[in-house]
């Protein structure tokens, strides 16, 4: 059995872990099977994740047993501290935190890039494999998203991982990168930093002594830069990747790459909006410095069909397509919303706050982006791991934006979200869901649901 070089310990065969069905636990869960381990797992409830990985062999729901331990447990920050398994664990050295546990398996692979920032870390995960794949690398890969072609997972020879760097509660610093990418540094997940400084003096010891590939249009970026490092950009000239003739479209976007002020290729990415052009432009920095040929770089963009969740078409009501995009952060929601110029009659944009702390640390920023939708409809907040707090919920941003636009709704259940989606005006044509909660699911079960009437339907997985 090939083994993974757990601290402290190398008789480990069995793993346990705790929060199974997240979308980056379950890929480490998945990959440790695939190594031979005995591999077990509980969620709070059975999803669509739970259900492949039960195919995959992995023991799903087995009740704890205190006589019959595992050798270690993986736990995520979701898992509350007075977890009697997790307390269980944590009391006798066995317990590992899943971004450790990611950190190790990294140390086992000869190169191991991995992408951080605010935005974007999951497409240009994405983006960097496509373009390993296409180059007969044979890439390994962890996302914390699910890729359209491999999903959150990609199994591969040692050579390459690539994996999604997560900045929350500074988990990203367990991870030792050969090559470390930093897309974007802003504010979000303050409560996980001492401030703005200290976020972005935690990126600067991610990125360590590895090569750094880095955005040369975000200041934050540039306050920290290593100096081991490659820049890209387009409004700065200066950087040593750049994209020029950039032409953006409902279908994708086009633009020409140069190093150093010297051409390089055309590149189509079948994805929308402009920031997707920093995503490739660091994508580009990294197969570069690998040596990549451009042949493989052109194949890989074109072959990356995009992200779930990331303005992926789920369906449609009657002739309104229905298009999801994970943006929570009021940066993300302003790029998707200017891809789409969601701003007019056209548009049903419906928004789900994602966590009471974000939303109440951000409602101005919140309130700034969204007040300007012309069909804005907020739902609940999404607490995730937090408990209700009025400040941060999605009624109280709802006032707040209901004050500057009188056409805004709100909805505080999946019934009324589904009249609210029925019933909506003969003009649009788009109806775009926002937010990393329940609302995707949601709205795919009211599409659903109305299928039989067959002016609702879901869109195809080959889509």
């Amino acid at each position: 059995m090939e083994k993974v070089k757990f601290k402290n310990n190398g008789k480990i065969k069995s793993v346990r872990f705790l929060g199974v069905g997240g979308i980056s636990m379950s890929a480490l869960a998945e990959y440790l099977k695939s190594l031979g381990y005995r591999v077990s797992g509980v969620d709070r409830a059975n999803s669509l994740i739970t259900e492949r990985l039960k195919k995959k062999g992995i023991e799903i729901g087995t009740p704890f047993d205190i006589k019959n331990p595992f050798d270690v447990a993986v736990y995520t920050s979701a898992i509350d501290d007075k977890n009697e398994e997790l307390r269980f664990y944590k009391t006798r050295g066995r317990a590992i935190k899943r971004s450790e546990l990611l950190g190790e398996i990294l140390s086992g692979f000869k190169t191991a890039i991995c992408v951080s920032g605010t935005h974007g870390k999951t497409t240009a995960t994405s983006m960097i494999a496509h373009i390993l794949i296409c180059a007969g690398v044979d890439p390994t890969v962890f996302s914390g998203g699910e890729d359209l072609s491999f999903g959150n997972l990609r199994i591969g020879k040692k050579k390459y991982a690539v994996a999604e760097a997560c900045e929350f509660e500074k988990n990203f610093l367990d991870l030792k990168p050969d090559i470390s990418v930093i897309l974007n540094i802003d504010n979000d997940h303050k409560g996980s930093f001492l401030g703005f400084e200290d976020q972005k003096f935690s990126f600067t010891r991610f990125a360590g002594k590895s090569l750094c590939v880095i955005n040369a249009d975000d200041k934050a970026c540039m306050d920290i830069r290593p100096k081991n490092s490659v820049t890209f950009g387009i409004e700065n000239c200066d950087a040593d990747y750049t994209a020029k003739r950039v032409v953006c479209n409902r279908d994708g976007v086009i633009f020409t790459a140069y190093k150093r002020n010297k051409k390089l290729f055309r590149i189509k990415l079948n994805v929308i909006g402009k920031h997707n052009v920093y995503n490739a432009l660091a994508a580009i920095g990294v197969a570069d410095s690998l040596g990549i040929p451009a042949t493989a770089m052109q194949d890989g963009f074109l072959a990356f069909r995009g992200v779930k969740r990331r303005a992926e078409h789920v369906g449609d009501v009657g002739t309104k397509k229905v298009i999801a995009d994970y943006a929570h952060h009021p940066t993300e929601i302003k790029a998707t919303l200017d891809s789409f110029n969601a701003y007019g009659e056209n548009t049903l944009v419906i928004f789900e706050p994602h966590t009471f702390s974000r939303t109440k640390a951000l409602l101005s920023d919140f309130t700034e982006t969204l007040k300007k939708v012309k069909n804005l409809i907020i739902c609940k907040t999404y607490p995730a791991r937090e408990r209700y707090d009025k400040a941060g919920s999605g009624k109280t941003l709802f006032n707040r934006i209901k004050e500057e636009n009188g056409n805004a709704k709100y909805v505080k259940s999946k019934t009324a979200l589904e009249t609210e989606i029925i019933s909506a005006p003969e003009s649009v044509k788009y109806i775009l869901v926002l937010g990393a909660g329940g609302v995707y699911e949601t709205v795919r079960k009211i599409i659903q649901k109305n299928n039989k009437s067959g002016a609702f339907s879901l869109a195809k997985k080959s889509e």
